[in-house]
């Protein structure tokens, strides 16, 4: 089922993204596309224009003469080129016929072949655009003249022209337009390629958290409820027993009242580790730092255990070489001493001693607790701090652990911008040492 999901999940990740860089990539080449096309026609449309507006200009003076007796002597010129023009002009009469097939001498870069085409009415006020004629790529724009303002050399004689193509060579331009665009378009599906093997890597990394947090929820609710049943199950038999003797007395029934009770603790300490996970892992509780003596705060914790670890022969022993004061959750960092101090308490044996110190380490608050007990082997190192781990399964009923300690000791650690490692203590025992930034 879990690879299942997994499967539906990547598919649909690698989907929606190899779907997202395409329409990425397919509109940047498109806006690259367009942006060098305007570019490169840039030049030969300014061209055009330029003649173009050096007619209507001449249109506008020819209107001003007032003389109407004087033939304009502009009206009398073939050519009307400026000084500067580098076009060159078709001629074209009413009935959109072509008068001429090529430019008059008076233009420079004038085509070697012959030009033919057909007037378009309908060009007329448009843009320039492109045509492709006689294996060659024109620029062209149309012009309407004014009647009797141009006259040209035709088969007939001189004749009137009433519009004109104005129209420059662009074959250099199309086809390094052409050459562009084929490297565009080879570069990015190059670069969509490379992107559908990167949104395969995505989507599978992308699904790792999300299976390692819908596995590690598994795991909770299934230990959880292993540990839930344990000391219910207890507790149900022992009063289902004490139902079955209605005349015994509790003193006769102690032994079973006092299991009860110790299971129901055990049920309590459960109950409340898995709350604080809880909130931990939903963000909802918060570090609140205080400046802390800690030779002062240490003293006053571990105070307890000192006692404690005399009454079960163990000796238990405080090395603070702390001389300023410390930004500390005080109520997190309680706990988590609790925490590795119950550890090494219960996982250590007569006889054996426990030694616990705190030092400033280049701008770092260091905690050791150091104990001479039974230790970790190598292979338990690496899940010491997943919930609901202990190395001795046998042992969990004599120490009543729940195997949440520690995951909840890393999470104060962490909660603190720090870290914490466990190593062997030589000759025997372990070192669980905490690393907190000041």
């Amino acid at each position: 089922m879990t690879k299942l999901i997994n499967r539906r999940q990547q598919i649909d990740n690698f989907a929606t993204l190899a779907l997202g860089l395409m329409v990425i990539f397919s509109f940047l080449a498109g806006v690259i596309f367009w942006i060098y096309t305007f570019t490169i026609y840039d030049n030969s449309d300014r061209v055009i224009n330029q003649y173009v507006a050096y007619y209507q200009q001449s249109d506008n003076d020819d209107s001003t003469d007032t003389d109407p007796g004087k033939k304009s002597t502009k009206s009398m010129t073939m050519n009307h080129y400026p000084e500067e023009f580098r076009g060159n002009m078709l001629y074209f009469d009413e009935k959109g016929n072509q008068i001429e097939g090529q430019a008059t001498t008076g233009a420079k870069n004038v085509l070697n072949r012959k030009v033919t085409l057909k007037f378009d009415k309908d060009d007329l006020g448009e843009s320039p655009k492109t045509v492709y004629k006689n294996k060659t790529y024109l620029r062209i724009q149309a012009v309407k003249f004014k009647k009797g303002s141009v006259i040209v050399p035709g088969k007939d004689g001189v004749q009137s022209a009433a519009y004109g193509y104005v129209f420059v060579d662009v074959t250099d331009t199309v086809v390094n337009l052409k050459k562009f665009q084929d490297v565009l378009i080879w570069s990015f599906i190059w670069a969509f390629i490379f992107a559908l093997f990167f949104a395969y890597y995505v989507s599978r990394q992308s699904m790792k958290p999300i299976l390692r947090a819908w596995q590690q929820q598994q795991d909770f609710v299934n230990n959880a409820a292993h540990e839930l049943r344990t000391p219910m199950s207890v507790i149900q038999g022992k009063l289902e027993t004490m139902l079955t003797k209605p005349t015994a007395t509790i003193r006769e029934e102690s032994e079973a009242v006092i299991l009860s009770l110790s299971e129901v603790r055990r049920l309590n300490s459960l109950t409340n580790n898995m709350l604080t996970l809880a909130k931990s892992g939903s963000n909802m509780t918060k570090i609140e730092k205080e400046k802390t003596d800690i030779k002062a705060f240490m003293d006053k914790v571990l105070s307890p255990y000192v006692e404690m670890g005399s009454l079960s022969d163990k000796k238990v022993s405080l090395d603070v070489d702390v001389n300023q004061e410390v930004g500390i959750d005080r109520k997190r960092i309680h706990q988590l001493l609790v925490l590795l101090m119950d550890n090494a308490l219960k996982y250590s044996d007569d006889g054996d001693a426990i030694r616990v110190s705190a030092k400033i380490e280049k701008r770092r608050l260091v905690i050791a607790v150091a104990d001479t007990g039974r230790g970790i082997s190598a292979s338990a190192k690496k899940h010491i701090f997943d919930r609901f781990y202990r190395e001795d399964k046998t042992g969990n009923r004599k120490t009543g652990g729940t195997g949440l300690g520690l995951s909840i000791a890393e999470w104060i650690v962490r909660a603190h911008n720090g870290k914490i490692v466990v190593m062997d203590n030589k000759p025997k025992g372990t070192i669980f040492k905490v690393i907190l930034p000041l």
